[in-house]
């Protein structure tokens, strides 16, 4: 194994152990002891684990034991559809996450009661987990497998990763209100959902991390040496013409990173107070200087 191939597989190591732990943390610590179902497979267990506490009147089974039982069908299907080494690091993951769900629950006290607190938390933690593992090139099993091996079909890569957990967990957790015939449940449930839609789609597609601009000038050559000089970024201009005046006009168009953009506003502004500027938002962008167009879609 070379050293690039090395440091490659350290990284995606480092990140999943990480995802791990805080997806465990999520559920471990905030969802699971507060009675919030955080949907999915796990949430699916948490249901089930329920389901016998109320029915059998019994001790509960353990959470992690559990969602290991319900990933193996869906595991075969990840085998079947991503192959031998996404099935063999989801495997990993899913083993890890539940044995640190377990290991959470058992020896570390509740952070909190407080069950809106820990919705928000509990959904922050397991989607900020969940991003992590996916970008290292794995899942924690479960509908992340199902979700992956949609994303992987032509048919539905225009939907996000976010949105469509948001489908298969919303699916889970209206069973279990209903089944707990508690619409509390139901409601922090759904908060948690909105929190693992945003931080998940956050994670792995970042946050209104860039901006688009189209600057009308007649000042376009300082503008343009601005930005490829100071600013450092590319710029495309197009050609327009006004529908007012007739006349022929060169728009700037270019994308920049949102921490510059007050200062591209401040010069434009400065050297061209009638500058016409829009702002957009950009946050997929592939190219130099943000993602590269052969990056694997997550």
């Amino acid at each position: 194994m070379d050293k690039t191939r090395l440091k490659d597989t350290s990284v995606n190591m480092a990140l999943m152990l990480s995802g791990c732990v805080i997806y465990a943390v999520g559920i471990g610590l905030f969802l699971d002891p507060n009675g919030l179902c955080p949907a999915g497979v796990s949430g699916l267990a948490i249901a089930v684990n329920k389901w016998i506490e109320f029915l059998c009147g019994g001790t509960p089974l353990s959470t992690g034991a559990i969602i290991a039982v319900f990933n193996v069908p869906i595991m075969i299907l990840g085998i079947v559809k991503l192959g031998k080494k996404f099935f063999i690091s989801t495997i990993f993951a899913t083993l890890a996450s539940s044995a640190l769900i377990d290991l959470f629950e058992n020896f570390i006290p509740i952070p909190t009661n407080e069950l809106l607190l820990a919705s928000v938390l509990g959904g922050a933690f397991m989607s900020l987990g969940m991003g992590l593992v996916f970008r290292a090139g794995a899942t924690t099993g479960g509908t992340d497998v199902i979700v992956r091996v949609l994303r992987n079909s032509k048919k539905y890569k225009h939907i996000k990763t976010g949105q469509m957990f948001w489908f298969f967990d919303g699916t889970v957790v209206l069973i279990y209100a209903l089944t707990m015939r508690d619409v509390s449940v139901l409601l922090y449930a759904i908060m948690t959902l909105a929190v693992q839609t945003f931080v998940l789609d956050a994670v792995l597609y970042g946050v209104d991390s860039a901006k688009l601009l189209f600057i009308v000038s007649d000042k376009q050559k300082e503008i343009c040496a601005y930005l490829l000089e100071d600013i450092d970024t590319g710029v495309t201009m197009i050609n327009g013409t006004g529908a007012y005046t007739g006349k022929d006009k060169q728009v700037i168009m270019c994308v920049v990173k949102k921490h510059v953009l007050p200062k591209v506003r401040d010069f434009v502004s400065s050297v061209d107070p009638r500058a016409f500027i829009i702002i957009a938002k950009a946050t997929e962008i592939y190219g130099e200087g943000y993602k590269d167009h052969k990056s694997e879609e997550i």
